[in-house]
């Protein structure tokens, strides 16, 4: 497998969570979060060609070109527990998640070792789904590239009326998640994909000469133009 260069996106949040009882809860979450905030939330899972070397690699990848990273230690996954300890020692921004519900927090005497290994790790603690929502939505809101967007629409669109307000904040959002697991996209796709959802190409390409201009998209110049986010 050739080797990824490593470039961190600004508004990508890595997660590491067991899969069988825990990931269903992170994807409505993230389904939730999509909708209101500028971030790119990825969930690596396995494909059934795929070895063990291989998926590590896509892991470490997704991992440190991530700007923060969310690890659910619930039932003690080995998986997550490796996954922190790669985050912990490349210094990347990370929160320990972990549920008290007695129902999905079973643990056999493994688990409760690996769980004692990060003993001392300051945790989010969650005990349903709602409050995990509410609490990814915290994570959200604080996050720098949530920030820098959310000033941006507020200097961009001051003074705007209402509807225009909403309706430009949807599309800004959605230009922003055409390069969800992506690290570049060409623009003319992410033109196309919003000409799709019913908006109109003047109003398109004025979003994405402001995203540029205010520094939280790269559009470059030129008949083959990409559109990144930074």
């Amino acid at each position: 497998m050739a080797k990824l260069k490593t470039i961190v996106i600004p508004n990508q949040v890595f997660i590491g969570c067991p899969w069988k009882t825990v990931r269903p809860k992170y994807d409505r979450a993230i389904l939730k979060m999509r909708k209101k905030y500028p971030l790119s939330f990825i969930i690596i899972g396995r494909e059934e060609d795929q070895d063990a070397d291989d998926l590590l690699a896509v892991i470490k990848h997704k991992l440190l070109s991530s700007s923060y990273a969310v690890f659910d230690a619930t039932n003690g996954n080995a998986n997550v527990s490796l996954e922190f300890g790669l985050a912990e020692a490349s210094g990347i921004d990370r929160a320990l998640y972990f549920c008290t519900h007695k129902a999905g927090s079973l643990q056999t005497s493994r688990d409760s070792a690996i769980i004692a290994d990060l003993a001392g790790k300051r945790r989010v603690q969650y005990k349903q789904e709602r409050q995990l929502a509410a609490s990814l939505g915290k994570l959200c809101a604080s996050h720098n590239y949530t920030r820098r967007f959310e000033k941006f629409l507020k200097d961009d669109f001051r003074g705007a009326r209402k509807g225009r307000k909403k309706r430009s904040r949807a599309l800004a959002l959605k230009i922003v998640h055409e390069l969800d697991d992506q690290q570049s996209r060409r623009r003319d796709d992410v033109v196309q994909a919003m000409l799709a959802e019913g908006y109109n190409a003047k109003e398109i390409d004025e979003m994405l000469r402001r995203l540029n201009k205010s520094g939280l998209f790269l559009v470059s110049p030129g008949r083959y133009s990409t559109a990144e986010v930074r």
